[in-house]
């Protein structure tokens, strides 16, 4: 069940009750728009309290695809939120998400949401040191809050990006500062470590940058773990939205020296798709298809092994063998 309020004939969302740690925020309530999320809206404490407080007699309570229904206090399920937040997706319809919304939500790992967010409030994802996956939706001809949200999130990221172009799976590495005292001089010097600072600055006008992106990877190659660059080169080749040529056969390079890594990375991911284009695309040899086949078997991934033994069988039929009597 959602708690909301009316504002301006259009919903705002004050928080979440439920049983299930995965919210999906419903485009209407009746028949009004939900346009915001309120400040603390997952959080707990003194600010969410304040923030109920104030609104008292407004709260109103709907069920989750949207239905206003009327409900007393001792029949409300328990609050999701903090830690009780796992996964949230949000409508197109979002322009605003208050101050610290998120605030301590440390196991939220997933977030879906448009770029079309136009108020991002300040503190969003203090504390959000679980978001590891995101999907971001570009919506055409509308400024992007995408960029907004990377320079909040400091760890490593994958995202998948929508968007009327194409889509894509980006990878963007963890950035993290130290402060540095530099004695003689009495000052503190901020030194920031790792790439990921600057994928994050692979914007214009805030609209990504594919090729910006792309002219990063000396820096990630020599800076990152060996399965990030190759997660990285895996989500570049596989959705190759705007990659340039030159930077194409940088990827491949990377790909025919680090076969095992790629192999690992794309059996990691959700879609048992990725490995099987790996395989297809790349397993041109038999030594390399056949440690393919090894890598799925180790990880008992026996619903891509029967399709890589047929695809072993065209691409590498056996050759009968010959017999003479002279």
């Amino acid at each position: 069940m959602f708690l909301y309020q009316i504002v301006d004939n259009h919903i705002k969302i004050l928080g979440y009750r439920g049983y299930d740690g995965v919210v999906r925020v419903p485009e209407r309530i009746g028949n009004r728009t939900v346009k915001e999320l309120s400040a603390y809206a997952f959080s707990c404490g003194w600010g969410r309290d304040a923030m109920l407080a104030r609104v008292g007699s407004e709260i109103l309570v709907c069920d989750e695809e949207g239905n206003p229904v009327t409900a007393e206090e001792t029949d409300l399920p328990p609050e999701i939120n903090c830690e009780k937040l796992k996964a949230l997706y949000l409508p197109d319809t979002i322009r605003k998400i208050g101050n610290y919304a998120f605030y301590n939500c440390f196991d939220l790992a997933h977030l879906q949401c448009y770029s079309s967010i136009e108020n991002l409030g300040s503190g969003l994802f203090t504390g959000c040191t679980g978001i590891r996956s995101l999907d971001i939706h570009i919506v055409a001809e509308k400024r992007s809050c995408m960029e907004e949200i990377l320079a909040e999130l400091h760890q490593e990221l994958y995202i998948n990006y929508y968007s009327p172009k194409g889509n894509a799976r980006l990878v963007f590495p963890e950035m993290f500062e130290e402060s540095v005292e530099h004695t003689p001089a009495r000052i503190t010097i901020r030194e920031m470590h790792g790439c990921g600072h600057m994928y994050r600055y692979c914007f214009e006008h805030t609209e990504f940058q594919f090729h910006k992106y792309d002219a990063l990877f000396p820096h990630a190659l020599v800076q990152e773990r060996e399965s990030v660059t190759a997660a990285l080169v895996l989500g570049r080749l596989y959705t190759p939205v705007d990659l340039y040529d030159q930077d194409r056969e940088i990827y491949e390079d990377y790909l025919t020296d680090h076969m095992t890594a790629a192999g690992k990375a794309a059996l990691a991911d959700e879609d048992p798709d990725l490995f099987l284009w790996l395989a297809r695309e790349y397993g041109q040899d038999r030594k390399t298809f056949d440690g393919l086949v090894d890598l799925a078997g180790e990880a008992d991934r026996t619903e891509v092994l029967s399709a890589l033994m047929e695809m072993r069988r065209r691409r590498f039929p056996a050759v009968k063998r010959k017999f003479s009597l002279s």
